[in-house]
């Protein structure tokens, strides 16, 4: 399975995935980037208050090379 890494933008700069994660394709990858969303706003109200949906997150492959950006607010209208 293709290993994919899903960075945090934030308006700061760009929290980075060490790790990765091992997902079937690019679109199972997108689920998991809004549902990952979805538990960073929920976790970002809790401690701070704030939904902060200003964020997103980039989708990169193995390689580095960005697939997809998923912005904070589409986890909120999927």
């Amino acid at each position: 399975m293709p290993l994919y890494f899903l960075h945090v933008r934030e308006k700061d700069g760009l929290i980075r995935d060490p790790e990765g994660s091992c997902l079937s394709n690019l679109e199972a990858a997108r689920i998991y980037a809004i549902e990952s969303a979805r538990q960073l706003m929920v976790d970002s109200i809790v401690t701070e208050g704030r939904v902060g949906i200003a964020r997103s997150i980039e989708v990169c492959d193995a390689d580095g090379a960005q697939l997809l950006v998923v912005p904070f607010c589409n986890a909120v209208t999927v």
